[in-house]
């Protein structure tokens, strides 16, 4: 398949018609018939059946689009890559984050490193972690770098480094945790309404694992997929929430009439940078992963910070 009968061929299928498709390229409709007519030649069979002056795809140009598509995305990006190298490779980073991640960590990161780097563009989007390491994995390169908690479930072709840990924290109304001080064990919520988090989430799995080990039975009512949701539900005696320690020293911090609890050390969460593996991390991405590591480092110190306050 040459590439303009690849274009007219995905054209088609995009715009449902040859005048559509003829019209989206620019050229004439007999051009657009003629350049179809021949790729089916050289296909050795049909497209499309010609159904009273319609085209309706065959089975055989269903499975080829799919394919299509994916190479549509990668020349996307090969557009788009060959735009940033007029002003050089680096001059704008795409960037990817988990919603707590994206939230409390990000924009820390992102103000320091454009600080230092005046000229480079950013465009910054949150996932939940399965479609960010499946987005991060496309062909098609829609991100350069990402942060998620463990990526040990990435794809083959996502690069990863741990770059920090953070601790894991319980929130609660206030009063609703029995246990003094400023710890807690998984033990602790046996026979306790948990905020469920979707195990397809790193700390969801983690938990439900740990659970299912111990052979202890958590009751979990409510599931959610995001950790300030769950602090929210918590606050208002909907059960218990397990989060990160970001997401619960941001929430505390306005919300005084809930408690927090932190987990033993051993249940801390790896955090990952991620990335394209064929791709790797250019010297303006690593760069940013730096600025990344401290701003979650003061983050960390911050929820520290927060449970000394409230032991005193």
């Amino acid at each position: 398949m040459r590439f303009r009968q690849f274009e007219i061929f995905h054209a088609i299928m995009t715009h449902g018609s040859v005048s559509a498709a003829a019209e989206r390229l620019g050229v004439s409709q007999p051009s657009v018939t003629k350049t179809l007519q021949q790729l089916e030649d050289d296909l050795g069979y049909l497209l499309f059946d010609r159904v009273r002056g319609r085209l309706q795809p065959t089975e055989e140009a269903r499975v080829l689009m799919v394919e299509a598509v994916r190479t549509q995305a990668a020349l996307d990006d090969l557009r788009d890559l060959s735009k940033r190298l007029q002003h050089g490779a680096d001059s704008h980073l795409r960037l990817v984050a988990t919603p707590a991640l994206g939230h409390e960590v990000l924009p820390e990161a992102a103000t320091a490193f454009s600080g230092k780097n005046p000229s480079v563009r950013m465009t910054i989007s949150t996932l939940h972690s399965g479609a960010l390491l499946s987005e991060i994995g496309k062909p098609a390169y829609g991100y350069d770098i990402g942060f998620v908690f463990d990526a040990s479930s990435r794809p083959a072709s996502v690069g990863a480094r741990q770059i920090g840990t953070v601790p894991i924290a319980a929130i609660a109304r206030k009063g609703d945790l029995d246990r003094g001080g400023s710890g807690i064990v998984i033990d602790d919520l046996v026979g306790r309404s948990l905020i469920g988090l979707d195990e397809s989430e790193p700390l969801g799995k983690l938990v439900a694992d740990l659970s299912r080990t111990a052979g202890l039975t958590i009751d979990t009512p409510v599931r959610v997929q995001t950790y300030r949701l769950a602090c929210a539900m918590a606050r208002l005696g909907s059960g218990i929430a397990i989060v990160d320690s970001m997401t619960a020293a941001s929430f505390v911090r306005n919300n005084p009439d809930v408690d927090v609890r932190r987990f033993p050390e051993s249940l801390d969460m790896p955090v990952n940078v991620v990335f394209p593996l064929a791709r790797g991390l250019p010297v303006r991405s690593r760069d940013f992963v730096s600025k990344f590591e401290t701003a979650l480092s003061a983050q960390v110190e911050l929820f520290d910070a927060e449970l000394k306050k409230r032991a005193r």
